[in-house]
């Protein structure tokens, strides 16, 4: 009898390409992810499936870990879509976007944006 995949084909493991995401930790996907191109917040927790608290966690990791593999984790601050403010300060206690600006009180606040880049050998 020969072995089948989750889909049923033949093959015996995932059907899935290498680097696909089917076998990999959240981490690893986010990881990924980050590598190609910047992803706001609330696109990452719906991509990853995760919590705003996971994702908050997970984000403070890759943080910790991509300064051991010469990357860094760039944050692009969430601003307000009414006035323009920019959450500058924001990004040390939450990663996510707050509830209402503090200039002109409105809700329309865009996500803060994430990606991963090398660090320079210079810098």
């Amino acid at each position: 009898m020969s072995a089948r995949t989750r889909d049923g084909g033949p093959g015996g493991r995932d059907a899935s390409p290498p680097g696909a995401g089917a076998t990999r930790t959240p981490r690893q996907r986010l990881r990924a992810l980050l590598r190609r191109e910047a992803f706001a917040f609330g696109v990452l927790r719906e991509v990853l499936g995760l919590s705003l608290r996971q994702l908050e966690e997970e984000l403070r990791h890759v943080a910790r870990s991509a300064r051991g593999q010469g990357e860094r984790l760039v944050a692009e601050p969430a601003r307000c879509l009414a006035c323009g403010f920019r959450f500058r300060d924001r990004e040390t206690r939450h990663l996510h976007a707050p509830g209402r600006c503090p200039r002109c009180r409105s809700e329309r606040i865009a996500d803060p944006s994430y990606r991963l880049e090398r660090r320079d050998e210079a810098g």
